[in-house]
């Protein structure tokens, strides 16, 4: 995988946030997005992503949520609608 960080202005995914941040993990076909929040009351995201730089097909994308003991439950999200995030919290998502 290569890393792109939150930090860089070409990361293909952005949250629209400062208090919001990802870091992208890119490999051919697929994308591990870390999703971090800093903002004080839980929040709806809804990721900004450049589907071309990913080399993935928005029409037949899925991101899940894969289930982490002790850190997240398992979940799939639309592409097109807002991720709740609580406060203090984030996702570790699979964009394929």
């Amino acid at each position: 995988s290569r890393m792109i960080g939150f930090w860089v202005p070409t990361n293909p995914v952005k949250t629209g946030r400062d208090d919001v941040l990802a870091t992208a993990y890119v490999r051919d076909g697929k994308t591990m997005v870390a999703v971090a929040s800093w903002a004080k009351q839980r929040v709806d995201v809804t990721l900004a992503v450049d589907w071309k730089a990913l080399g993935l097909d928005p029409a037949k994308v899925r991101i899940s949520a894969p289930a982490i003991d002790g850190f997240q439950e398992g979940r799939t999200f639309d592409t097109a609608k807002p991720i709740p995030i609580e406060v203090g919290k984030g996702w570790v998502l699979v964009l394929q």
